[in-house]
């Protein structure tokens, strides 16, 4: 299972990053809402989930939500 996970904080996304390997998903690792919109632009159809941190340096998770609302109904946690 592919998991995409949003995050600014590097620790807290290396920490989830790791949990979620040693659990066998593969998670999809962006620091910001411009790399997270290329990889969902790119590669949308092979993500199963969504993980996104709501506040984000140059945007928010609740605008990449209503982006893959538009395009899918892929699973959304903040």
């Amino acid at each position: 299972m592919r998991i995409l996970l949003v995050e600014d904080d590097k620790t807290i996304a290396s920490g989830l990053e790791y949990s979620l390997r040693q659990e066998g998903y593969e998670p999809l690792i962006c620091h910001n809402v411009e790399l997270a919109i290329k990889i969902i632009k790119e590669q949308l159809e092979g993500i199963d989930l969504c993980l996104f941190d709501l506040s984000l340096p140059d945007g928010s998770g609740y605008d990449l939500c209503a982006m893959i609302k538009k395009l899918s109904d892929k699973p959304v946690i903040f």
